[in-house]
């Protein structure tokens, strides 16, 4: 390999661009009538202009999405509540058993199997007892 080949090689690599900015777009819906007069949302980031791409023909061009459209319109079907997106509810109480188990098993390195199999054993000693 020639000397000159490696330095060369760091230069060119060097400018590469090793992180991407952080998606910045609003997270606001706006309220449209419908001409059957239906009340509509549709975020605000897909009201703005397509993303301009530079295609070689016309026939390729297909207009791009304004960054944060998608994202908005897929959150719109998802939620139970439409409101929710323009103010979210109170959350209820927190499920801590399920979540205190499920901390047990992993710190006690439990497999399904194995929890399955002490259940059915403790149930079948309380139905022993009930018996007596």
């Amino acid at each position: 390999m020639k000397p000159f080949v490696l330095p060369l090689l760091i230069l060119l690599l060097a400018g590469c661009k090793n992180h991407l900015e952080p998606a910045s777009y609003s997270p606001d819906y706006q309220r449209l009538v419908g001409a059957d007069g239906r009340v509509e949302l549709l975020p605000v980031e897909c009201l703005k202009p397509p993303a301009e791409d530079v295609f070689e023909t016309d026939e390729d061009y297909v207009p791009l999405l304004a960054p944060g459209c998608a994202n908005n319109l897929t959150l719109l079907q998802m939620v139970e509540q439409r409101g929710d997106l323009f103010q979210g509810r109170a959350t209820g109480p927190t499920m801590a058993a399920p979540v205190g188990r499920a901390a047990q098993v992993y710190i006690d390195g439990y497999d399904r199997e194995e929890l399955r199999r002490r259940k059915d054993e403790q149930e079948s000693r309380a139905d022993k007892q009930e018996k007596q």
